[in-house]
């Protein structure tokens, strides 16, 4: 597969590198979406542009996260690794600085674009510097260094935006990016491939095209000007981009997304089910933060506080979900995953409804536990059922098409908690229910919605079959 130079005993800080690299992108996703209500009021945003600070990351991270490893392939994984730590770094600057929603998003654009070099990578580095025999054992210490980010974002941020502003949570990354660097060049082994084969550029640019159309569709609520020419024309590049790019994939010997993995059971309602479960956990992430301003009218440091629960109990509770998997199959872990999250919702969607500060209290913290059980549960034993469905030469393009399926879970959840919940805002502010009361049915109402999504979740889930390895 590859020859590697480096000495064998710098094993350890290439995974200290790849560990670093995971934090950094789950840092950055949970402390950007915990004082996204503190960078509206800073920079003037309305919702559809807040939206789009998140949403903006996670569209270009899905669009770049399979065409850059591939690249890499072909490239050297070494090239490409440490040009994303470098670009990281520029980009949390360029965010940092930022004094308007343009700049802004072009900061995240490059954030993302930045990660996805990282995140594409790091497995394969993993991979191919320890022997098959640690695998298992190093990816699961990977695995924690994201629930590590995710549960530090909320509360560090928070804390730290209270005292010197937004700007900082972009910058309290450049030191992390800046080792990860420096420590990279050092450890990591110069592989030189040997099968380079060819980019599927064709592949690439359609999946951009009708991606970034059916995106903006679904966002369209920012479309203010010509509205109906726009429209149609996004939905005309969609319907063509989707048609050529599966024509393009069916002819290729080595596809972006090889389409005949579909048609294993596991592995097609696993990947539907991991979108599901990631729009379930993404949409109550987006929205929170605002219920927390808006209503609760609670600091960034409290809002952080909240936010943390449900990563601390993700950590908890994978590895020991992905242990049990093991021993008695991943479909009833999946779908008490998905019943964890469904519940979640529901208790958020009736939360509005109570009358005491203390009952909304417990509420939160229930549903943000149930969030936290919800994905922990869900998502190494749904790893476990697709990448057992695949063939053994298949494995490395059905690992970079979850992950791609992740990502559009998460582009779908901030798409229906931002542009639904704006929809229905306007709409009970129309009918002069009170700025208050406008937002509590609307945010019940998106919640009862994303119920009703983690419904088809346990279908998908209920549908695995018990044989999953290969």
């Amino acid at each position: 597969m590859a020859t590697l130079i480096h000495a064998h005993d710098r094993r350890w800080y290439v995974l200290l590198t790849v560990g670093i690299g995971t934090f950094l992108s789950s840092l950055n996703t949970s402390i950007t979406n915990t004082v996204l209500p503190v960078m509206q009021q800073a920079l003037h945003l309305t919702l559809s542009q807040s939206e789009w600070v998140v949403l903006i990351y996670l569209l270009v991270l899905t669009l770049f996260l399979l065409p850059v490893g591939r690249l890499s392939d072909v490239w050297g994984h070494r090239r490409i690794f440490l040009f994303g730590f470098a670009l990281f770094t520029c980009a949390a600057v360029v965010s940092g600085l930022s004094r308007n929603y343009i700049y802004l998003s072009c900061g995240r654009a490059l954030l993302a674009l930045a990660g996805s070099m990282i995140l594409s990578v790091g497995p394969a580095l993993i991979t191919s510097t320890f022997s098959s025999v640690q695998r298992g054992r190093v990816l699961g210490i990977q695995a924690i260094m994201t629930y590590i980010g995710l549960s530090l974002g909320p509360a560090l941020g928070g804390w730290l935006t209270q005292l010197w502003g937004w700007p900082i949570i972009f910058f309290i990354t450049v030191p992390f990016s800046l080792i990860g660097l420096v420590l990279g060049i050092w450890a990591i082994p110069r592989i030189v491939p040997e099968h380079q084969g060819r980019l599927d550029l064709k592949g690439f640019f359609f999946f951009i095209i009708g991606m970034t159309a059916v995106t903006l569709l679904l966002n369209s609520n920012a479309i203010t000007q010509n509205r109906t020419l726009i429209i149609m024309f996004l939905l005309i590049c969609f319907a063509i981009s989707t048609w050529a790019f599966i024509q393009v994939e069916r002819k290729k010997t080595e596809p972006m997304i090889d389409l005949g993995l579909f048609r294993i059971r596991n592995f097609r309602v696993g990947a539907l089910g991991a979108a599901l479960n990631y729009l379930c956990f993404f949409l109550t992430l987006f929205l929170l933060p605002f219920y927390f301003d808006h209503v609760l009218e609670l600091s960034a440091s409290a809002t952080g506080a909240y936010l943390t629960i449900t990563p601390l109990i993700m950590t908890v509770c994978a590895p020991i979900a992905g242990a049990l998997s093991d021993r008695i199959g991943p479909r009833l872990l999946t779908t008490s995953g998905m019943i964890f999250s469904t519940l979640g919702l529901v208790l958020f969607g009736i939360m509005v409804k109570f009358s005491s500060e203390a009952g909304v209290h417990w509420a939160l913290v229930i549903g943000l536990v149930l969030a936290g059980l919800g994905t922990g549960t869900f998502a190494a034993p749904n790893n476990s059922a697709i990448l057992g469905a695949a063939p053994r030469p298949k494995q490395g393009v059905a690992s970079g098409t979850l992950a791609t399926f992740r990502y559009i879970g998460m582009m779908a959840g901030i798409t229906i908690g931002g542009s639904l919940f704006d929809l229905l805002l306007g709409y009970f502010t129309d009918k002069d229910l009170g700025i208050t009361s406008s937002f509590l049915e609307s945010f019940s109402l998106v919640m009862w919605v994303g119920a009703l999504f983690g419904v088809v979740g346990i279908i998908c889930t209920l549908s695995m079959t018990k044989v999953t390895r290969r």
